[in-house]
Formats: structure tokens, C-alpha cells, sequence
């Protein structure tokens, strides 16, 4: 799902894994984003470099527990997101992580 409000962009693909992300490229003018809510949590079964390279997003959040049992986010998934610039940012670091958008602009801003 892409939300477009106030022209900022924000994708969000819920568990989808990489079949699924070759299917939205099918498409790739409707997933560039400005903030990209990070694919199954992190996982290395979403989160392709092709796909991350069609959103092309400024920043990505991922939402997982401290020390998750499923070890979300992925080490090579994180690297991924740093070799290709993308900010990143976790609850599992950060705490609550929020996205403000106002007149045409965003801002995140995270508290514990």
C-alpha cells in the first residue's frame, strides 16, 4: 500500500517477500517513496536490492522486538539498506518511530 499525503509518499508492504516485490516492479512508477516501512520486518526473504532501488526511499522503518527470536532485521538486510544510502530506523532501537508530514514536508522523530 502507498499513501500519498500532501505530496510525501510512504510504502508500506506488510509481510510481502521477494515473489511479491517482482510483482510491484511490474509496476515501478506507483512504489517510489519518500519513507519506506521496511518489508516483513526486516526479513532476508524481502527487501531485494532491485526492489529497494524502485522505491528509492530517503529513509525506512522496520518494526521488530530488541533481540527478536526471528532475528529481524536480518544483518544482510541492514547492510543492504546502508550500501544503498537509505537512512534506517527500528523500533528495536529507537522505540516508537513517527513520520509527520506537513506543508509538502516530512519529519521523523522517535522516542523510548
Amino acid at each position: 500500500m502507498r499513501v500519498t499525503y500532501d505530496g510525501v509518499s510512504v510504502l508500506f508492504t506488510g509481510d510481502a517477500e521477494r515473489e511479491a516485490e517482482e510483482n510491484m516492479m511490474q509496476q515501478p512508477e506507483l512504489l517510489n517513496a519518500d519513507v519506506f516501512h521496511v518489508g516483513h520486518h526486516g526479513s532476508s526473504t524481502s527487501n531485494g536490492e532491485e526492489f529497494l532501488r524502485a522505491v528509492d526511499p530517503e529513509v525506512a522503518i522496520y518494526s521488530a522486538d530488541v533481540d527478536s527470536e526471528y532475528g529481524h532485521p536480518h544483518d544482510e538486510v541492514v547492510e543492504r539498506f546502508e550500501d544503498l544510502g537509505i537512512e534506517l530506523f527500528g523500533t528495536a532501537e529507537q522505540g516508537e518511530v513517527y513520520v509527520i508530514i506537513q506543508d509538502g514536508e516530512w519529519d521523523l522523530f522517535s522516542e523510548r
